[in-house]
C-alpha cells in the first residue's frame, strides 16, 4: 500500500483505525480498505473553496450484514458537484448514454474499480458495467463483479471526467447473495457525500425478472426514475448538505418509499423492509458510529 492511501485511510475514520496500525502488514488492513473505495488522489483537480465532506455513517455497514462489507462514503473531488447551472441541469428522468461516451465512461469506471478492487481486497475482480445513465452533464456508470455479484462500484463522472466513487467489496465471509423476488428489488441505502453547498446521494441494487422499472420517491427530489436494465438498477439525486448526525438519525438515506413497474404494466410497492433486507426497527432506529471529515 502506498503512504498516500494509508495516510488518507487515517484520516477517514481515526474513531476506529489505531494509531498503531501498520496497514501494509496487519490483517485488519484488508477490513479497514475495503471501506474506502476512492478515485486516485494524484488525478484531483485542484481544490476550490467547497470543501466535501465525507460520510460513512454506521448504518451503512449494517445495511451490508451478512452479505459484503466495505459499503463506502464516495470520495468525490473538491469542486465536482458545480453548484448552481450545473445541478440545475440534473434530471429525475435519466437518459440513455450510447456509443463513444457511453464506451469511454465504462473504461473509466472499469479502471477505478479494479484498482479499488486491488487495494482492498488484494486480488483482481471480474468487474462488467451493468447500469450507464445520464443525467443532465453527468453519467452514472454501476459496475458489478461477475464471478460473486458481491463486490460493485458505481462510478459518477461529469462532462467525461471521473470524480469519484463508491461501492463494497465481499468480506472474507461474505455468503452468496439471495435471488430477487420476480416482482420486488433489493438495495442497500445510504452511501452519501456533502459539501457545505449540497449533497449526492446514489441508490444501486438488482430488480426480479418481472421488473421493467422502478421509481423512487425520494425525501429531496420526489419521484426519481431508476434506469433498469438486465436485472439492476441504479438511480441518484443532489439533495441538500448533510452532517454525519443526522445521517445517522435518517436511516433510510433519504428516500421514502419505491414502486417496481412489472412487465404487464401494473406496479408494485416494494416496502423499504423489502428492498433493504432491514427490519421496521432498524429503519426508525438512529444509527451510532461512523464517520465524518471536512
Amino acid at each position: 500500500m502506498n503512504d498516500t492511501l494509508d495516510h488518507a485511510l487515517r484520516d477517514l475514520d481515526p474513531a476506529v483505525t489505531p494509531a498503531d496500525l501498520d496497514t501494509s502488514t496487519d490483517p485488519k488492513a484488508r477490513v479497514l480498505l475495503a471501506r474506502v473505495v476512492a478515485t486516485d488522489p494524484m488525478e484531483a483537480p485542484a481544490p476550490t473553496t467547497s470543501s466535501p465532506r465525507l460520510l460513512t455513517a454506521g448504518r451503512l455497514t449494517a445495511a451490508g450484514a451478512g452479505v459484503a462489507v466495505g459499503i463506502a462514503a464516495a470520495l468525490l473531488l473538491p469542486g465536482v458537484f458545480g453548484g448552481g447551472s450545473a445541478m440545475a441541469a440534473w434530471t429525475a428522468t435519466p437518459h440513455t448514454v450510447s456509443g463513444g461516451r457511453a464506451a469511454d465512461a465504462q473504461e473509466k469506471c472499469l479502471d477505478s474499480a479494479r484498482n479499488a478492487a486491488t487495494r482492498t481486497t488484494g486480488r483482481e475482480l471480474g468487474f462488467r458495467p451493468v447500469v450507464t445513465e445520464g443525467r443532465g452533464p453527468w453519467t452514472l456508470v454501476y459496475v458489478n463483479d461477475d464471478s460473486s455479484h458481491l463486490a460493485e462500484i458505481t462510478c459518477l463522472l461529469r462532462d467525461g471526467d471521473l470524480v469519484g466513487s463508491q461501492g463494497r467489496t465481499p468480506g472474507p465471509d461474505a455468503q452468496p447473495l439471495p435471488p430477487v423476488p420476480a416482482g420486488s428489488a433489493r438495495a442497500a441505502l445510504g452511501a452519501g457525500t456533502s459539501t457545505s453547498e449540497e449533497s449526492v446521494r446514489i441508490v444501486t441494487g438488482r430488480v426480479g425478472a418481472g421488473v421493467v422499472g422502478l421509481e423512487l420517491s425520494t425525501e429531496a427530489k420526489g419521484s426519481v426514475t431508476a434506469t433498469v436494465t438486465g436485472g439492476y438498477f441504479a438511480a441518484w439525486w443532489p439533495d441538500a448538505p448533510t452532517t454525519e448526525e443526522r445521517e445517522n438519525a435518517s436511516p433510510r438515506g433519504g428516500v421514502k418509499s419505491v414502486t417496481a413497474i412489472l412487465q404487464d404494466g401494473s406496479r408494485h410497492s416494494v416496502p423499504l423492509e423489502e428492498l433493504t433486507g432491514r427490519t421496521s426497527a432498524q429503519l426508525n432506529t438512529s444509527a451510532t458510529g461512523g464517520s465524518a471529515r471536512d
